[in-house]
């Protein structure tokens, strides 16, 4: 192979080596590096200064990580919002199945944890890569364990992960990789890790570990078989490589190809999420709630660092012309001194005064002030009591329109879970489940529980007048209602949790589908609190309505759903059969 032809393990350390000291141009005054920018922004969310010794010396005033905190938990949903649903009208009713079994499938795979890392890594760096590893669960990829990728957008070119595997770790590779390097890997192996954004430093440690690439992406045709080289002839194929290094005895850097072979295209093994695609165009990461509050945290630092210098400055000083008294320390003296000094050579105190000090102060909360407005954050969303004499209902307000710009984050979060991962990938792994047959226990709602029980009533009130006409018997219409209603109670008595069962093949070849619900019923709840609480309270003087006026029994029930209890519990109000008690009118006698 000639000597200039770049293979596959000088590729890897190449190509490693430009990512973390090539910046790509954003503008003609403007470039940028993905490493760089994944270092600041884990420094700054982690309270850490980004330059100089994080040693304890140097005040830091954190204004950062209340903030994105805030942006988590308003960023954030659960898995009950996620509702997927057997996308075909004669098939629907098997949506109530899928929609109940969700929630324990979620549950045993850890779907909200997936989601919170997803959340919080988008927070973050604006970036999230998410890794399909052939699990229900993806895994959302640590940015920093990126050795090289495309830093103009990360799915246009080949993606490099970089992992540091124990030896146990290695092993459960066996009959997977090729086991004969795996055992010269591990003979190679050294009891130390490298550390991620930290300048290829290592971490000395008990056990030893292997430094492995993962690469990822469309290569030459001959890094399959390099003894078959002849040419470069332009051929490309998608392929997947596992590659170690170790050191030889001329100290070259020498590779050991645990695994290669033909690989998915990016699209089928990494899905990407970037929120800001205008302002950060040209840039794998876009511009994070974290590093649009670089500059106010340096400020806010550099305000406090000066504080500590005055506050440094402000000791008991004096001052004197005194032979005897000079250059003598303070310290040595004991309390409640009187000392004599010379003639006309006075013992004075020096003036200390911090007059600055008010100025720095207010400087910090201007930069705090700043920093809140930029990252959507409210008093009450920290955690902080409001001006004294807010009213109540303009606090909520606040907080409202104050989480606009984290909604329309969620809204993108969401999209992307329910649009893509589900779509692409999860939906898979939970029809395959049910396929299988699942027996389960799910609670229903309460129009669930009257959906269900009208069915099976009618269900067993058709099969035993069947029975009963087959048997020569005469069947009335109120014997049929007095069944249904028997049936309907009998189902209700054993509470809300239900047993289900799906049948093997039951969901074979039926298109599928996903909605994730962020609107936020317990948002608009809270909202409408004040006008449903009225209306409720209205209706309950007169609790006929509730059977009288269409729409108030739901929207009651909703209420209690939200406020979380059971609307079951409250059927005696919803389902008051008593009519309207209607005043007689008094009619004047004649000639009166």
């Amino acid at each position: 192979m000639p000597e200039q032809v770049l293979d596959l393990y000088n590729y890897i350390t190449t190509e490693e080596t430009a990512f973390q000291t090539v910046s790509v141009p954003i503008t003609g005054s403007k470039e940028w590096n993905m490493k760089a920018h994944i270092e600041r922004c884990t420094n700054v969310a982690n309270a850490w200064f980004h330059t100089g010794t994080n040693d304890g010396n140097r005040p830091y005033k954190d204004i950062v990580s209340p903030i994105i905190n805030v942006a988590f938990r308003s960023e954030g949903f659960d898995v009950k919002d996620i509702v997927p649903f057997v996308n075909d009208s004669d098939n629907y009713y098997k949506s109530f199945l899928i929609k109940k079994f969700h929630p324990k499938w979620a549950r045993d795979n850890e779907i909200d944890t997936f989601i919170d890392d997803l959340v919080e890594t988008s927070v973050i760096y604006d970036l999230a890569l998410i890794k399909n590893v052939s699990n229900a669960r993806p895994e959302v990829v640590k940015l920093q364990s990126i050795a090289f990728c495309d830093q103009t957008d990360i799915m246009s070119g080949p993606i490099c992960l970089k992992h540091q595997y124990s030896i146990a770790d290695l092993l459960e590779f066996k009959g997977k990789w090729d086991d004969t390097k795996i055992d010269e890997a591990i003979i190679m192996s050294k009891a130390e890790k490298t550390v991620p954004n930290a300048n290829e430093k290592k971490a000395k440690t008990p056990g030893k570990y292997i430094e492995v690439y993962e690469l990822h992406g469309m290569l030459p045709d001959w890094w399959m078989d390099s003894d078959t080289y002849q040419s470069e002839d332009g051929k490309y194929t998608n392929q997947l490589h596992i590659v170690s290094y170790y050191t030889g005895g001329d100290g070259k850097k020498n590779g050991i190809s645990l695994f290669k072979g033909k690989g998915k295209s990016l699209d089928k093994t990494f899905k990407a999420l970037k929120i800001d695609r205008i302002k950060s165009h040209g840039r794998a990461c876009g511009r994070s709630i974290v590093e649009s509050l670089f500059e106010p945290q340096v400020w806010t630092n550099y305000s406090e660092i000066k504080i500590k210098e005055m506050l440094d400055s402000s000791i008991n000083l004096l001052q004197t012309d005194s032979e005897e008294w000079a250059n003598q320390p303070i310290a040595n003296l004991k309390q409640q001194t009187v000392l004599k000094h010379e003639q006309g050579r006075p013992i004075t105190k020096v003036n200390n005064q911090l007059t600055d000090l008010t100025a720095f102060t207010n400087y910090q909360i201007g930069q705090e002030n700043n920093a809140r407005v930029i990252g959507s954050a409210s008093d009450a969303q920290l955690g902080t009591n409001p001006t004294s004499g807010t009213p109540f209902a303009l606090q909520s307000l606040i907080v409202q329109q104050g989480e606009g710009i984290h909604e329309y984050r969620k809204g993108k979060i969401a999209t992307f879970v329910s649009d893509v991962l589900y779509r692409d990938w999860i939906l898979g792994y939970l029809v395959d489940e049910m396929n299988g047959g699942k027996k389960f226990s799910e609670v229903l709602t309460l129009d669930e529980m009257q959906e269900i029980s009208d069915t099976i009533a009618n269900n067993v009130a058709n099969k035993k007048m069947m029975d009963m006409m087959l048997d020569g018997k005469l069947i009335t219409e109120e014997a049929k209602q007095q069944i249904i209603t028997f049936e309907k109670e009998n189902f209700k008595k054993g509470g809300s949790r239900k047993f289900m069962e799906t049948l093997k093949g039951e969901l074979s070849d039926i298109p599928m589908s996903v909605y994730v619900n962020i609107v936020g019923k317990q948002k608009s709840m809270a909202q409408n609190a004040d006008k449903l609480t009225n209306l409720i309270t209205a209706v309950l003087k007169s609790p006929q309505a509730f059977s009288q006026v269409p729409g108030i029994s739901k929207i009651f029930n909703e209420l209690l759903e939200n406020s979380g209890f059971s609307p079951i519990d409250f059927t005696q109000i919803t389902q008051t059969n008593n009519p309207l008690q209607v005043a007689p009118q008094q009619v004047a006698p004649v000639g009166a």
